[in-house]
């Protein structure tokens, strides 16, 4: 009995799968895009016990996310909170982090101008310009150099300029 139970936790825990950063990455520019359920997501995070400081903004963001569909003012403030208190503790930690930067630039822009979560648009849009054109310099992750620059000129974000100087190759 007790050998088909251990038998039974260790088949379990190696066929669990484990997300990647890459894998959380990619499922969130599929929520964006509406290629994936918003409540999906955030269920599949909920299962993943990471603590890369990358994972836990994806999960800062996929709650601030879930504001928007959540029932109830309570349940709404709720999410939104949790969620930016996350991804705030993730930049107070790696400020210069350009993807930390570029999620917190995709909520402050979406989020309704009463929750007053806005204040660093500005600043995340040059830092983000900044570090994509370092990026490129070193040959950093294309996909998401590919996906912020998307992002930011899907929104005109940057000027003529700007994005002329992010789409060299």
């Amino acid at each position: 009995m007790r050998c088909s139970l251990v038998l039974t936790l260790v088949i379990a825990l190696f066929f669990t799968e484990t997300l990647t950063i890459k894998d959380v990455r990619a499922n969130f520019f599929q929520v964006c895009s509406k290629k994936k359920e918003l409540s999906e997501w955030v269920n599949e995070l909920k299962e993943v016990e990471n603590d890369n400081y990358l994972i836990i903004a994806y999960k800062g963001v996929a709650s601030a996310m879930y504001a928007e569909i959540a029932s109830g003012v309570y349940a709404k403030l709720k999410y939104f909170s949790t969620g930016t208190k996350m991804i705030e503790r993730a930049i107070a930690k790696y400020p210069d982090d350009v993807e930390l930067r570029f999620l917190r630039l995709t909520i402050q822009k979406n989020a309704p101008s009463f929750l007053n979560y806005s204040g660093n648009i500005e600043a995340d849009k040059d830092k983000i310009i900044k570090g994509l054109v370092d990026a490129r310099r070193v040959k950093s992750d294309p996909f998401l150099i590919m996906k912020i620059v998307e992002y930011l000129s899907a929104n005109k974000m940057c000027t003529k300029e700007e994005l002329k100087l992010l789409k060299k190759e």
